[in-house]
């Protein structure tokens, strides 16, 4: 969601319930733990190659696949302020293991490139800002095209000029 406050501009995302962080947890740990172990229980040293190949597969594409609901479970929310007043940029993720702010300038970031996605709903818009430390930020909460513009010459707007030029 963009909003203003007073010049500056702040995008915050969603953060996801505590219900869906605890059924990806609980699901991730589950894929991790309960598919892999019959494997790791019924190998044996003893079986031909091709068999201990795909006995480890069974074993580690889970454990991946569970690390992957794990982190869907514990993301960070994101929540930028950008404010010309200062002329710094605030990053803050709100999180239940990552809590961090970070501060840029300015002068440091790009304006926003507008990119347009295709899904089965038809195409949507999203901001792309890259920030200083090879990070960005993709923003898709817009209503259109002529809503995303708005809010790049908006963000665009707020940043100093020597970097409009990028």
């Amino acid at each position: 969601m963009l909003t203003f406050d007073g010049a500056a501009i702040v995008y915050r995302q969603d953060s996801p319930s505590w219900s869906f962080r605890l059924f990806a947890i609980f699901l991730g740990l589950g894929l991790a733990t309960c598919i892999p172990l019959p494997f790791i229980v019924h190998t044996d040293w003893l079986n031909p190659s091709p068999v201990l190949l795909l006995a480890v597969a069974c074993i580690v594409f889970p454990i991946f696949v569970g690390g992957v609901f794990v982190l869907m479970g514990t993301a960070s929310a994101t929540e930028l302020r950008l404010d010309p007043v200062t002329g710094s940029a605030e990053r803050e993720l709100r999180g239940p293991i990552v809590n961090r702010r970070d501060s840029f300038r300015l002068s440091d970031i790009a304006p926003p490139d507008l990119i347009m996605r295709d899904s089965e709903d038809g195409s949507f818009p999203i901001l792309r800002l890259r920030l200083p430390n090879r990070s960005r930020i993709e923003m898709a909460c817009f209503v259109d095209r002529a809503d995303a513009e708005r809010w790049r010459e908006s963000i665009t707007r707020i940043l100093p000029a020597s970097t409009k030029t990028t």
